[in-house]
């Protein structure tokens, strides 16, 4: 073998040797950065570990949202703001969803100690369990919802009662009310997709 060709090979496994170092850099910087947010999951005694990143969305400055789900199908979730966990409205600062079958049950509100937290705005719910009592007629308007993207002007089917929900407070006992609440079809599956922040 020639001095060139030996050099050259060389020079080859050196380009290689520093492409695979940057790339083990890239990957423990992520993987870093990932295990950063997860410290932020600990705070909720409900959330099951282990856990994995569903969906991210950080930009350059540290700003945006993130997602966590795990075997029992909960998806818990936070905004980060200034590489700093995010408080919203009425101190909510986490948002736990309950899944069976794809179909949301129950979502929580946790402040950033990880108490249930209450959303001021509305009725000072930190808990809204969500109870499907026509599930046949909400099949046959999911599908004309899933089929638009959720992009479809469906007329509101309150009154319809497809769909009751159930408000608990901060100590996680109902809230009473008069009269059954009922939601619509599409706002159902706004939460589902979790479309709603606090």
């Amino acid at each position: 073998m020639s001095t060139t060709r030996i050099i050259r090979t060389s020079q080859q496994q050196m380009k290689l040797f520093f492409l695979c170092l940057s790339l083990l850099q890239c990957i423990l910087a992520t993987a870093q950065s990932d295990s950063q947010y997860h410290a932020y999951t600990s705070k909720i005694k409900q959330f099951s570990i282990p856990s994995r990143i569903l969906y991210k969305h950080i930009d350059a400055t540290g700003n945006g949202s993130i997602e966590f789900t795990n075997a029992k199908k909960q998806i818990l979730r936070f905004r980060i703001l200034n590489q700093k966990l995010q408080i919203q409205h009425g101190g909510v600062a986490y948002q736990l969803f309950y899944y069976t079958n794809n179909y949301l049950q129950r979502i929580e509100s946790f402040d950033a100690d990880g108490n249930l937290a209450g959303e001021r705005e509305s009725k000072n719910e930190a808990g809204i369990a969500f109870i499907i009592e026509k599930p046949n007629l909400y099949l046959k308007k999911k599908k004309l919802i899933d089929a638009a993207e959720g992009n479809i002007d469906l007329k509101d089917d309150t009154n319809e009662k497809i769909i009751r929900v159930e408000l608990f407070d901060e100590n996680n006992l109902p809230i009473r009310e008069f009269q059954p609440t009922y939601i619509s079809s599409k706002m159902y599956w706004n939460y589902n997709v979790r479309m709603y922040w606090p």
